[in-house]
């Protein structure tokens, strides 16, 4: 989770048809919905890779995204409760205070989910050299389940993805830092977030795979062509800003949790809005990253597959808007 716009999608294999020929080329298993298995709190899976499978809701830990709480209590109360997945980032300068919470949580660390992200663009030898002598130091841990690189640009500037082609060799230099901690252990799974279909395929084309991509995604806000040609390439969407909540940037449009047409819908279900927008985005493949300091708030989204949306529902909310948009997506 992080402040970024959501990728703009310009295939240059020109439809999905073109993508599915791709992936069958590169040997890629063509990704059906990513939902397989409930884990604890009845969470569903994702499989994402050889013997891993990623819980599909995560718990974010920005400091905007955990106000009036600490991010240690913060983790440490979502683990409590039967969360299983924490996404962190260096850049969010609260690993150590997410790793003091896993620690006191208890939770063996093999019954944990834990994703970081390389900062960027920064090549091989600095993209190890931060997990290895920051990032898994700071949490405390030996290894991670995921580890991504954050944005596909080098500057703020260029978020979430505007350089384009420019800066691939240093995509490709840092994506082979990636593959190297694969390797060697220290990461059981790698990908990406805010790449665009662009970006994402130069690492296809050269060979690699990417089997996470995570972007802006919620209700008022959300790409499903994008989400085909991901899928096509058997990669795993994942939202940050899942609920359209602080994190989200760029005054993109979104639903909040007060609009009435969705708490209209969630009263059907005897559900909260928040469980509503967080099935809905799971159901349609997408696994969101969302926070909070309430406990009560907490197991109510743990609690978000107990019911189960209607196909009519889905496609209802699929097409919700802001109610009064006042600007263009920002992309």
């Amino acid at each position: 989770s992080c402040p970024l716009s959501a990728p703009r999608v310009h295939s240059h294999l020109g439809a999905m048809a073109g993508l599915a020929k791709m992936s069958a080329v590169l040997g890629l298993a063509l990704a059906s919905r990513a939902v397989v298995v409930a884990s604890g709190a009845g969470v569903p899976d994702a499989n994402i890779g050889p013997g891993v499978s990623m819980p599909m809701l995560a718990f974010g830990t920005m400091t905007m995204s955990n106000k009036g709480c600490t991010v240690e209590g913060a983790v440490e109360q979502w683990i409590r409760l039967g969360g299983r997945h924490i996404d962190m980032s260096l850049l969010y300068k609260t690993q150590p205070d997410a790793g003091r919470g896993i620690k006191a949580s208890g939770m063996p660390r093999k019954e944990l989910f834990l994703t970081t992200k390389v900062e960027g663009p920064i090549g091989y030898n600095a993209t190890i050299d931060q997990v290895i002598n920051q990032d898994l130091p700071q949490v405390g841990v030996d290894y991670f389940d995921l580890l991504i690189i954050h944005f596909p640009c080098p500057t703020m500037a260029d978020f979430p993805n505007k350089c384009g082609s420019k800066f691939k060799q240093e995509r490709l230099d840092t994506w082979r830092g990636l593959e190297y901690l694969k390797s060697t252990g220290k990461v059981r799974a790698i990908g990406i977030s805010n790449f665009n279909t662009e970006q994402t395929m130069e690492l296809i084309g050269a060979g690699y795979r990417p089997v996470v991509n995570q972007v802006q995604w919620h209700l008022g806000y959300h790409n499903d062509t994008f989400l085909e040609e991901m899928s096509a390439l058997g990669i795993t969407v994942e939202a940050w800003a899942s609920l359209a909540g602080p994190t989200k940037s760029h005054n993109i449009p979104g639903v909040s949790l007060g609009d009435a047409r969705l708490m209209t819908l969630a009263a059907k279900y005897n559900a909260s809005t928040a469980q509503v927008a967080l099935q809905w985005s799971v159901n349609k493949g997408v696994a969101p990253v969302t926070a909070t300091c309430v406990a009560d708030h907490a197991v109510s989204d743990l609690k978000a597959f107990d019911f189960k949306l209607t196909e009519q529902d889905m496609t209802y909310l699929d097409s919700l808007k802001e109610e009064d948009p006042s600007m263009e997506m920002i992309v």
